[in-house]
């Protein structure tokens, strides 16, 4: 792997700079995804994304390459040892989401069958021409379905103390800050423009459902405190 730190020559400063800083935010994301499962011992990416989202970071850290610079390179291959624990705490702690019977007495076979398939997904993607230099088509299709698993799995799960508002938010931040160095990269690439604006949507509908729902929570459990704290100086 041959190149600068940042390919000044290919692509415009101001797409490399929303870049970068998307990207870093993404690391930024997956340590507190990290924090949060050694807190929780609950992973709150969906199992069925989660094993995308690493299938497709081993594809673009150790086979392809993005050529957007050495640094963008390496951002990508700290994601991936990042989302190595992230999916080898999905293997202990994923059965913890909801999900049916049968599909928890095979969660760990499902898990690497998927991998398996997402890999293979993310290679022949490129080789075969579909995906840009940087894996943004077949990252922007595996995000979309990341954003929309989320709030789906948000809502399937009863206990919102389980999920990062802090998280969710550094993702959003990420994806919209690289999606908006889709325009400058890809002006006439509408389609990962597209996905990009639906991602940055689905995101934040995702974070006013997580903040409303904790927002609830919390004020339930002042009432009840509040109920409690009155039982104890009027009883009855």
């Amino acid at each position: 792997m041959h190149q600068p730190w940042i390919n000044f020559t290919d692509y415009p400063t101001l797409g490399l700079l929303f870049n970068g800083v998307g990207c870093l935010f993404w690391v930024v994301a997956y340590g507190i995804l990290v924090w949060e499962i050694r807190k929780k011992k609950f992973v709150e990416m969906p199992a069925y994304v989660a094993c995308a989202n690493i299938g497709w970071e081993f594809v673009w850290s150790f086979i392809y390459h993005p050529d957007t610079g050495l640094l963008y390179a390496l951002s990508y291959q700290g994601a991936f040892l990042l989302d190595c624990y992230i999916f080898y705490s999905l293997l202990r702690y994923g059965t913890k989401q909801p999900m049916l019977q049968e599909y928890k007495n095979h969660f760990k076979a499902f898990c690497f069958f998927n991998l398996g398939f997402w890999i293979l997904f993310s290679y022949f993607f490129r080789s075969e021409g579909l995906d840009t230099s940087i894996g943004a088509n077949s990252g922007y299709i595996i995000n979309v379905i990341l954003s929309l698993q989320c709030l789906t799995l948000l809502m399937q799960t009863k206990d919102t103390h389980q999920f990062s508002l802090l998280m969710g938010g550094s993702k959003m931040l990420g994806t919209g800050l690289i999606s908006v160095s889709m325009f400058f990269f890809y002006p006439q690439n509408h389609f990962v423009q597209l996905l990009g604006v639906t991602c940055f949507l689905l995101d934040n509908m995702y974070l006013y459902v997580l903040w409303r729902r904790q927002a609830k929570r919390s004020l339930t459990s002042k009432e009840k405190s509040y109920v409690a704290q009155t039982d104890q100086l009027f009883p009855s």
